[in-house]
């Protein structure tokens, strides 16, 4: 009879130490086609859709936590969406201009004209990410004088990063075709194979346990790659390395609590 609640029980011990999160943000591109470093843009009054196009978009995200001991932690994140950025005329004044199909004629696929247009993007991606999170409760409990609430942390987390993303880049005004990554060319029509990209993971996460192993997460994020393609602009002194942020709310939950209900 032991051995076979020991048998039960010993599944769920694999889980002891684990924690699953799940988390929707906003995400914030900044690279060549970005109208403010901070502040997200919109375009209003568009002809060719009914809805305006915003440079404001979401991202959803699951991950899965080891935790090592009372401060380090290893964890896995899956995060898919979208973001996207618009640029107006005026922002380009004394710049380079990719414009990677210069013998086009007006108003054909590939045709732009950044002194009398801006141009837009939207990457599509998926990204799975390897991170080193680190409690720096007690360094803060340090700094303050003071001991910080049992049930609130705050972590910082670095990692790497593998990104799958297509992108399209168009006239802001008209929507005319300009580049992209991961379509088929001179079209808006996804190619078979999207396009891949490795990245640097940094950010913060602040973390409450409101509830027995159930805890709210505030996480703030920023993914830089190692390339400046995800807005299908490659600009001559530019921003260079893309990257985009990403805030986020969610839930975690700690297995450990079926363990202890178990044992």
């Amino acid at each position: 009879m032991s051995a076979q609640n020991e048998n039960k029980i010993a599944p769920n011990k694999g889980f002891k130490n684990w924690t699953i999160g799940i988390n929707y943000g906003l995400t914030k591109f900044n690279g060549d086609i970005s109208q403010y470093p901070f502040a997200s843009a919109e375009q209003i009054d568009l002809q060719y859709q009914d809805s305006d196009f915003q440079e404001r978009r979401s991202a959803f995200s699951f991950s899965l936590e080891k935790i090592i001991d009372k401060n380090v932690s290893i964890s896995i994140e899956n995060v898919s969406g979208e973001f996207a950025g618009l640029r107006r005329p005026n922002e380009y004044k004394g710049y380079e201009i990719n414009v990677p199909y210069s013998n086009v004629s007006p108003g054909m696929p590939g045709y732009f004209d950044a002194k009398s247009s801006g141009d837009k993007f939207v990457n599509s991606f998926n990204e799975t990410d390897i991170l080193l999170n680190y409690n720096i409760n007690s360094e803060i409990s340090e700094f303050i004088k003071k001991e910080m609430p049992e049930n609130f942390s705050i972590f910082i987390k670095l990692g790497f990063g593998y990104n799958v993303y297509r992108s399209l880049r168009t006239d802001l005004y008209n929507d005319n075709y300009i580049y992209s990554f991961g379509y088929d060319e001179l079209t808006k029509n996804e190619s078979d194979v999207p396009v891949t990209e490795s990245v640097m993971v940094g950010g913060a996460k602040l973390k409450y346990e409101f509830e027995n192993s159930v805890s709210l997460i505030l996480d703030y994020t920023i993914r830089v790659t190692n390339s400046d393609k995800w807005d299908s602009s490659i600009m001559e002194g530019g921003q260079g390395y893309d990257r985009f942020s990403f805030l986020s709310f969610g839930l975690a939950y700690n297995f450990d609590v079926i363990n202890k209900t178990k044992d």
